[in-house]
């Protein structure tokens, strides 16, 4: 599962990231989505990682997680379908060791895609053999261990009964090796049909704590997302158990319409499985509203972290390709905010009077008070040098595998905002200057309005994102006062040719 995971991750190149991503804005859609791709990558933990690693990077909202968790669950029991179909009537060792194979050679001496394909036979490979070594384990087993005495006669057996599959699945980290258990189990006799259903309950809820165990290193975010996968597979067990008689006796009705013979117990579980996953989403559906609401009260955000911390760099974006692009774009957003407005201190003109509408000469023409503007030398170490740290430890910590288009958007990123800070270093050179002659009767007052005005212009267009930047007379003036280093390094801002926010 581990190999055939880190395989489809590699091979997708972010496409499963962007297609989940893309999925969660209406809920039935992401049902339908989480359940595909858990049918096509046969793991409900990947699914359920990748929702937590959205919803901590503020790419999704926590009300489409969920409903992609909902699918996720549905998803997982394709795992059921295919091994009671397939997997347990053919012998797939014969098939097993050619897959192994080919992909331990192609995994040690191909790379990129073909290395990704490689470790794709390679898992494959590696459960074809372990469904064979089960079936013929449970074989060696049938005049030994039996475990048709738990047979839900009596009331206890049924609450143990699911605590098997909770514990067998929290031990294995995967719900699909459970069924896979379950189902090998039930089709050499090894346990009855109804203790396996509940089992299959009990692996339900053990999936939880891939989810949980994900959370504890994660923010407020993940916290909620697991609480959600938490609720959903204990109440969806809760019902699932209750009515466990009634969905069995729902189960052989459905199986005789279709055609199942009345002994086929491994696919009347995964029809079972189906079933009471499909049940649990109609009744948690409507609730996800609320449940969104109460997990954030629950658990709510911490408090507003001081300026000198990132809001965005979650270590569980680092789990996916663009989540983490996606984080390191929120936060070298934030930390453009703030050289903006301390762009605007170093020019000596308030922010509201810059950024969001066109600056006016009136306000560049007012009286400067020098007392009023705090140095831009002070502002850049305590609110733009502890991010940028930040920002580059978390792109140094990036180790998933990236796109062409992924690694050049970091490089553009990366390299935009270093230009701006080097840009809010040269403004402290610009300030000083301002301030030596901020008197009305000097003779470059006039000359430092204009260089004023023309930078205000530009902060208001970086700011609203325009494309087109100041002109290059302007920046004459800037030669004049001696502050040639400040030009060269804003000019490059300007001209950063493909940067996202130009």
């Amino acid at each position: 599962m581990a190999l055939l995971e880190e395989s489809i991750k590699r091979l997708s190149g972010g496409t499963l990231d962007r297609w989940l991503h893309g999925a969660t804005r209406h809920p039935a859609r992401a049902i339908g989505v989480g359940a595909l791709a858990t049918a096509l990558v046969q793991s409900s933990s990947l699914i359920t990682l990748l929702a937590m690693s959205f919803v901590s990077a503020g790419l999704v909202t926590l009300p489409g997680a969920i409903a992609l968790l909902f699918g996720a669950n549905l998803g997982t029991t394709t795992g059921a379908w295919l091994i009671a179909s397939f997997g347990l009537r053919f012998d797939l060792a014969q098939y097993a060791m050619p897959l192994l194979a080919l992909g331990l050679l192609g995994r040690y001496r191909l790379s990129g895609a073909l290395a990704g394909v490689a470790g794709l036979l390679l898992g494959i490979g590696l459960l074809f053999l372990g469904i064979d070594f089960m079936k013929l384990g449970f074989e060696a087993w049938r005049d030994g261990i039996r475990l048709d005495g738990l047979s839900g006669e009596r009331l206890w057996h049924w609450p143990l009964l699911v605590l098997i599959g909770v514990v067998a699945t929290v031990v294995m980290q995967s719900s699909h090796a459970t069924l896979l258990l379950t189902l090998t189990a039930l089709a050499t006799g090894q346990l009855p049909y109804l203790p396996a259903l509940a089992i299959a309950i009990g692996a339900n809820i053990g999936t939880t704590v891939t989810a949980v165990l994900g959370a504890l290193s994660a923010g407020a975010a993940a916290r909620r997302l697991a609480g959600a996968h938490v609720v959903f597979n204990l109440a969806t067990a809760a019902v699932a158990l209750l009515l466990l008689v009634p969905l069995a006796w729902l189960v052989d009705a459905l199986a005789a319409r279709v055609g199942l013979a009345e002994t086929a117990w491994p696919l009347k579980l995964a029809l079972f499985h189906t079933l009471f996953n499909l049940l649990g989403i109609v009744l948690m559906l409507p609730w996800i509203g609320h449940l969104a609401r109460w997990l954030e009260r629950r658990f709510p955000d911490p408090v507003r972290l001081p300026l000198t911390q990132a809001r965005y760099l979650d270590s569980a974006a680092l789990n996916h390709a663009d989540t983490a692009v996606g984080a390191m774009e929120q936060e070298c957003r934030r930390l453009d905010r703030r050289a903006y407005h301390l762009l605007c201190t170093a020019i000596l003109l308030p922010s509201a009077d810059v950024i969001g509408h066109p600056p006016q000469r009136q306000a560049v023409d007012a009286a400067i008070e020098p007392a009023a503007w705090p140095a831009v030398n002070a502002r850049y170490h305590e609110r733009i040098k502890p991010l940028l740290g930040e920002i580059l430890a978390f792109q140094a910590r990036i180790d998933v595998p990236l796109t062409e288009v992924q690694q050049a958007q970091l490089e553009a990123l990366q390299g935009q905002t270093l230009r701006m800070v080097e840009a809010v270093r040269f403004g402290e050179v610009l300030q000083r200057s301002l301030l030596r002659h901020a008197a009305r009767l000097s003779p470059l007052r006039e000359a430092h309005d204009d260089l004023r005005m023309a930078l205000a212009v530009g902060l208001n267009r970086l700011a609203e994102g325009a494309p087109r930047m100041i002109s290059r007379p302007r920046w004459t003036r800037c030669v004049a006062t001696g502050s040639t280093r400040w030009r060269s390094g804003f000019a490059n801002i300007a001209s950063t040719p493909g940067s996202p926010r130009r």
